[in-house]
């Protein structure tokens, strides 16, 4: 089996839209298991071993195995099933018979028209904070990452499941810092991002740098395959 080494990934703090290029980490994988060294004392994240690149390898990527554990705290809220809040069920309520395309493009603008933008420090006092579902359909409002848990939540609420969901933060080309869903519809991928625009498929979404993907019991970092020498295969991932 080819070795696998991480170069450089760039990781932050300030919630999953904003995360990327605040925090550098650099990491080699010499044995099975290691830990990212990085100049903060924020909680790991650890690759556990370089073993054959697994779902979900999107946008020229290999995606590696990782315990995510400085995001734990918001993904249990961003995993919390909010089906039976009133607020969800008036969502969802107009997408319920529909194709599951379709729900997934319903969904796409029904949360883009309803839940406004506002950033964690005016709606919460904190610089980095995910509201679940609930929180975030009863304040009206929402960050990048805030609106994105709604979209997954409300899908789940539709029967789709858990683990066909994704989040994945990254780095668009063009807007910077962005958080998008990720859905997996059969052999499929559909991103949802916060740009407003329909869903679309993710091998026609360009111009799109992942970086962290959270899903279910699962996470994931992602980086790209470069040919170093026969014993050794590079996969790098940098906010640039």
């Amino acid at each position: 089996m080819r070795q696998l080494r991480i170069l450089r990934a760039l990781l932050g703090g300030a919630g999953l839209a904003g995360c990327i290029g605040l925090l550098a980490t650099q990491a080699r994988a010499d044995t099975g298991h290691f830990v990212p060294q990085r100049p903060s004392a924020q909680a790991p994240i650890i690759v556990k071993g370089y073993g054959p690149a697994i779902s979900p390898d999107l946008f020229g990527t290999v995606a590696l195995p990782v315990r995510a554990d400085r995001y734990a705290a918001g993904w249990r809220r961003a995993s919390l099933d909010a089906s039976a809040h009133p607020s969800m069920q008036r969502l969802v309520a107009p997408a319920r018979g529909l194709s599951r395309d379709q729900q997934i493009a319903y969904i796409q603008a029904a949360v883009t028209r309803s839940v406004r933008w506002i950033s964690d420090a005016t709606e919460w006092g904190r610089h980095d904070y995910w509201a679940s579902a609930a929180q975030t359909l009863q304040h009206g409002a929402g960050d990048m990452e805030d609106r994105a848990i709604v979209k997954m939540q409300a899908l789940r609420s539709l029967g789709f499941p858990t683990r066909d969901l994704y989040l994945t933060m990254g780095r668009d080309k063009v807007g910077g810092p962005i958080t998008v869903l990720l859905v997996r519809l059969g052999a499929r991928f559909l991103v949802l991002d916060d740009l407003g625009g329909a869903p679309i498929a993710a091998d026609r979404r360009h111009g799109f740098e992942p970086m962290v993907t959270l899903g279910h019991n699962a996470s994931w970092i992602h980086g790209r395959r470069v040919a170093r020498a026969k014993q050794a295969v590079v996969a790098t991932a940098s906010a640039r």
